[in-house]
């Protein structure tokens, strides 16, 4: 039986996809830049390199393109992520934290999508198809985390009190708390501060045996 290939995409179909990833790269970093307010679609096309009208062609409306600018960058985060936890190694421990910390503002990459989503939070809450979007990216932190915890469980590294989905939820939404404050330079929170506050409550929540180790993997550009 003939071994049926994946249709190779045209020339065509080549350039439209190269154009709509330049569009959200632009878009996104415009927001970062010049804040949401500011931004125009006009201005977006301009980043890109693209007309006014192809940009249009791609995405209808502001709301569609920031919906995907959210999963645009959470896609290019989600695989330094991948690489990050991999290079942490075999045990849970040191997966979790160096996976949580990549939940942090801790290199300029993620500095830059915490700002993202700080400017789109509350469209987020406003428009039902942001919120969607938001959620699902969500989902993808919670699946991480919780995955990372029951490996803990098994290898007997972790005896959390309650069950690990419920428990990577409260990680994530503590990195967020944490995040904030040191996005906004809370003179209060440094980025090792809101490290070691992590490493200690998280270390309780999954019944380590003391706080979570620090992060195995710091990579270029990392904020002090």
């Amino acid at each position: 039986m003939a071994e049926h290939r994946p249709k190779e995409p045209t020339l065509r179909e080549q350039a439209a996809a190269e154009a709509r990833t330049r569009i959200l790269a632009a878009a996104a970093e415009c927001i970062v830049r010049d804040g949401l307010a500011k931004v125009r679609m006009a201005g977006i096309a301009r980043a890109a390199g693209v007309s006014a009208g192809l940009l249009h062609y791609h995405f209808d409306t502001k709301e569609q393109l920031f919906a995907e600018v959210l999963t645009y960058s959470h896609g290019v985060s989600s695989a330094v992520n991948a690489r990050v936890v991999e290079r942490a190694g075999d045990r849970p421990a040191q997966r979790l934290s160096s996976f949580l910390d990549r939940c942090l503002p801790s290199d300029d990459l993620l500095a830059d999508e915490w700002l993202l989503w700080q400017e789109l939070d509350l469209l987020c809450v406003r428009q039902p198809e942001l919120a969607k979007v938001a959620a699902e990216l969500y989902e993808d932190l919670y699946a991480t985390t919780a995955a990372i915890i029951e490996d803990g469980i098994r290898a007997g590294e972790f005896a959390p009190a309650t069950d690990a989905r419920m428990v990577a939820e409260t990680a994530v939404a503590l990195c967020d708390g944490l995040g904030a404050r040191v996005l906004a330079n809370d003179p209060r929170l440094t980025l090792d501060d809101a490290r070691s506050t992590l490493a200690v409550t998280v270390g309780l929540l999954v019944g380590h045996d003391g706080p979570l180790p620090a992060p195995s993997a710091v990579l270029a550009g990392a904020r002090t």
